[in-house]
């Protein structure tokens, strides 16, 4: 992963992504509603939450006096309680105010140590820890807390979803909470049990999107969660897009013209508009006729492998040439998203790797090694490769686990379409890609599944069941590559000439980009939705609706809100 500057490096590690006041100032006002209200921030950061609402209470009657007993915050970090402490002086004058340089977890519900049972209200940016980092007693810990208030979450779920479900352990009856959340939360799958308890705990929930970028300096979307009427029957949830936090500004007519949702009805994702439009209605009905079917119904989607280290265990020629690893150790290996080109993978592609001297051998010894293996080894152990997790935690560490050749690739992480290519050169894939094993596309209509998958149904598919990560780019997981959407098989054998003769246009369409990849992917259309039955104002309302998706992702992109270089590093979650 690429290097960051300490002092970002530390805010990272402690998930700490400080909130500007376009967002908190808004969410006060909401949330603090009376000068008698206790309101408590439970991961308090720099204060800024905790010192609006202190100065809100002030505003709304309250002496500075009880004012500074009805706020609480709490900090694992000593700075930020320090920092906190500072800025409600600053609102407060020479008080005492409760800050605690401590985690919140170690505060068991229903929380005695305020002198009182539960609060009024709960506000503030609880902290991003992937689950990659947040480990160890903490998580442990954390996850009995969400487990004590009946929510079980899957060890995917990263460190802001326990603070969640924590917190809502803290409100009283009528109480509200007003958090800024990752985007994930509206559509992780590890989210849908924490959106569940949500609905059975509050009266109302309103979801506040953006299309624009609030966090400057954060690799994550982030929403608004404003729920209010906590232990009343659920009545309602809202869902609206804004295009950036100044829009905040007329909160209360925002919540009005929210997309609304009844008791009872739940959509897959909680993103505004994702019901609601007509061709999610032409995608279903689709599938209803048989015409497309899910990929994981003719395949399976599954990461690729995980070295640990691809710079010792992925070589070029000349690397492997010096130190005389055989060539019978060493496979062909995709470790980049750009090596996909898009329809297939061929001898001549890998050819040209080699010419260039590329990184892309994966060396993967048998079990009789050479002499130039056994000192490769050696090397890797004075160099503590051998010492790298993933590496020590398997026996022999030298062995890379996951290696298969799979019948196609799909990135990971795309940018303007995910890219399916049909593996013709017998390679392999780091887990930066996704590897397709097709056992139920005969290999004949293979490389017609390709072509056929550059279709808008099927790419409107892909936007709907992916994830906008950071950047703008569509991430997708294992299990959600296996819900896209796909041309059936019966669609690929009555039109495999037609779409054979599109290979071309479509191959030079996907390197060029633009208009000519657009063009190309409205003559998949013309074969595959026109024999599927689509008529000519669906396909246009299908296109639509695939480019007004991955528009609006891009349009954070060109916002400059994340760092492509860290996310780029990353592969696909492994449980």
């Amino acid at each position: 992963m690429t290097s960051l500057p300490a002092e970002r490096r530390a805010q990272k590690d402690l998930g700490a992504f400080y909130s500007p006041p376009a967002l908190v100032e808004p969410m006060i006002e909401w949330a603090v509603t009376g000068p008698l209200a206790s309101v408590l921030d439970p991961s308090s950061g720099d204060g800024v939450f905790i010192e609006a609402a202190a100065r809100r209470l002030l505003r709304l009657g309250a002496t500075p006096a009880a004012a500074a007993r009805q706020v609480h915050a709490f900090d694992l970090n000593p700075e930020a309680a320090r920092v906190t402490r500072e800025a409600l002086r600053s609102a407060l004058g020479p008080l005492e105010p409760d800050v605690r340089a401590a985690s919140f977890f170690s505060l068991e519900p229903p929380g005695t140590l305020f002198g009182e049972a539960t609060v009024d209200t709960i506000v503030g940016n609880p902290p991003y820890i992937r689950y990659q980092a947040f480990s160890g007693a903490s998580r442990e810990q954390a996850l009995g807390r969400a487990l004590e208030s009946g929510v079980k979450l899957t060890q995917l779920a990263s460190s802001w979803a326990h603070f969640v479900v924590h917190a809502v352990a803290f409100l009283k009856r009528g109480g509200r909470l007003a958090l800024i959340l990752p985007a994930e939360f509206i559509h992780a799958s590890y989210s849908v049990a924490l959106r569940r308890h949500l609905r059975e705990s509050f009266k109302v929930l309103d979801v506040i999107s953006f299309r624009s970028a609030v966090f400057p300096g954060a690799q994550e979307e982030v929403i608004l969660l404003l729920a209010s009427g906590k232990g009343e029957p659920h009545q309602r949830l809202g869902l609206v897009e804004l295009d950036s936090a100044f829009d905040l500004r007329a909160l209360d007519e925002v919540l009005l013209r929210a997309e609304a949702f009844d008791a009872g009805v739940e959509p897959a994702k909680w993103v505004p508009g994702y019901a609601a439009n007509p061709s999610a209605a032409c995608l279903e009905r689709l599938r209803d006729a048989g015409s497309l079917m899910t990929l994981g119904q003719v395949g399976k989607a599954s990461i690729g492998f995980v070295s640990g280290a691809n710079e010792f265990f992925v070589l070029s020629p000349e690397e492997a040439a010096t130190l005389r690893l055989p060539e019978s150790s060493l496979r062909p290996a995709l470790i980049r998203a750009r090596q996909v080109p898009g329809l297939s993978i061929t001898r001549k592609l890998i050819s040209g790797m080699h010419e260039e001297n590329e990184r892309y051998l994966l060396w993967c010894p048998g079990a009789e090694l050479t002499a130039s293996e056994r000192a490769y080894i050696r090397h890797g152990e004075a160099t503590g490769i051998a010492t790298r997790y993933k590496c020590r935690v398997r026996s022999p560490w030298w062995i890379v686990p996951g290696v298969v050749v799979p019948d196609a690739f799909l990135t990971y992480m795309s940018d303007v379409v995910p890219r399916l290519c049909l593996n013709e050169a017998a390679a392999v894939a780091a887990n930066t890609l996704l590897t397709v094993r097709l056992p139920r596309v005969p290999k004949r209509l293979r490389k017609v599944f390709v072509t056929a998958f550059y279709n808008s149904a099927t790419l409107l598919s892909c936007e709907r069941t992916g994830r906008s990560y950071g950047g703008g780019v569509l991430k997708l997981e294992p299990s959600e590559a296996d819900r896209i959407l796909v041309p059936s098989t019966r669609l690929l054998r009555e039109n495999q000439a037609a779409l054979s003769a599109l290979s071309k246009q479509l191959r030079e369409g996907l390197a060029a980009g633009g208009d000519l990849m657009e063009r190309a992917i409205r003559a998949v259309d013309a074969v595959v939705l026109a024999a599927a039955g689509v008529g000519t104002d669906e396909v246009e309302q299908l296109a639509r609706a695939r480019g007004d998706l991955a528009s609006r992702r891009r349009s954070r992109a060109r916002a400059g809100r994340v760092h492509r270089s860290e996310m780029a590093a990353e592969g696909p979650s492994s449980p």
